[in-house]
């Protein structure tokens, strides 16, 4: 992509990730027609507010069903990759508590639907809506969260072999992209946060960047979060459902972790380490990170907080609607990255299980 400037970059990168387009609604009434049609289910159908997809849950009988629908301005190529994706996973590690695709009634795992609006034909999927308590809803103890960090290091090492043509897309939340993101400061007016994120952005250009073409890197899930994450608190397991492949991308294996950090990060002002780093003990259970990476691992998942805070505060400009609505929300997320940093960065261990 010739893009000369960051800023070009950055208008770039958000409408790739269909950050700018607004959201056009598809009728309940023809959601229920191509289920009918294309998949022969009925049913009752419930929308589920969300950023950029249609979202349904169907309920037919005793089955429950969820329906995405993309929205006119995304490549159905996208769609694809995360489609392709959750096939890989479902043929080549059945045991993983991935959600499935339901085919339609011609064996197909998605259909395109003509979009009049839009560049592109919307992509209609139907999946089957996974049970369970999001991690978000729950008090993990440290020994869960390490079954945390082995599933994902589990789905990862399941997708090493997995390839896509449009598996390095560009994505605004691929921490790859991060040190092109300062110019996101310029909708900062608080000055400690400003000075907060230029520390942040100055850690990641020392310590992150020179090792950008080094780092261990493959097509990850990209958003393991406490929303995208099922568990059952009374299951020898803990994780049941893994959810929402909506953020696929190959980039390298640390920031994949750094998301599920960064969303743990600081949740205890006194010790905002302490949720953050039984998730690298579980995956290093499972596969170990070369010695190299895993400072970048600490500062990445800093970064992967920041960069959420900041995307939410340009947002809040560019939707002036939702501007309060917006802000609120990232409160948090500077409230904790200002307890992270005046803590002490914890120095992970070479030798397992010593990180704390």
């Amino acid at each position: 992509m010739n893009v000369s400037t960051d800023s070009e970059f950055i208008d770039a990168v958000a409408s790739e990730s269909g950050l700018l387009a607004e959201q056009s609604e598809l009728a309940d009434s023809t959601v229920l027609e191509i289920l009918e049609q294309s998949y022969g289910l009925k049913g009752t159908l419930v929308r589920i507010p969300t950023e950029k997809d249609d979202t349904f849950r169907l309920r037919d009988g005793q089955e429950t069903y969820l329906v995405k629908v993309s929205p006119p301005d995304e490549d159905p190529v996208i769609v694809h990759l995360q489609t392709a994706c959750m096939e890989h996973l479902e043929r080549t590690a059945p045991e993983l508590p991935v959600q499935r695709l339901i085919r339609s009634l011609g064996g197909d795992p998605q259909i395109l639907i003509p979009a009049p609006g839009g560049p592109f034909d919307r992509v209609f999927r139907v999946m089957r809506f996974m049970p369970g308590e999001l991690l978000a809803t729950h008090e993990a103890s440290a020994g869960q969260l390490e079954l945390v960090g082995s599933s994902l290091a589990r789905l990862g090492l399941a997708l090493q072999d997995f390839d896509h043509p449009r598996a390095d897309r560009l994505l605004m939340w691929d921490l790859k992209h991060f040190h092109r993101m300062r110019p996101l400061l310029d909708h900062l007016d608080d000055e400690d946060k400003r000075s907060l994120a230029e520390d942040i952005f100055d850690q990641f250009d020392e310590k992150v960047v020179p090792l950008l073409n080094t780092l261990t890197s493959q097509v990850v899930h990209g958003d393991f979060s406490p929303f995208n994450v099922l568990v059952d608190p009374n299951g020898l397991d803990y994780v049941t459902g893994i959810i929402d492949f909506g953020d696929v991308v190959r980039t390298p294996v640390i920031f994949d972790i750094s998301v599920t950090m960064a969303n743990l990060l600081g949740t205890n002002p006194a010790n905002p380490w302490e949720q953050a780093l039984p998730v690298v003990d579980g995956y290093r259970s499972i596969r170990p990170l070369p010695d190299q990476e895993l400072e970048a691992l600490i500062v990445s998942a800093q970064a992967r907080l920041l960069l959420r805070a900041l995307i939410t505060q340009w947002r809040a400009n560019q939707l002036p609607q939702r501007r309060d609505y917006l802000l609120s929300h990232s409160k948090p997320d500077w409230d904790r990255l200002a307890a992270t940093a005046a803590a002490p960065a914890p120095a992970l261990s070479p030798t397992l299980n010593q990180t704390r």
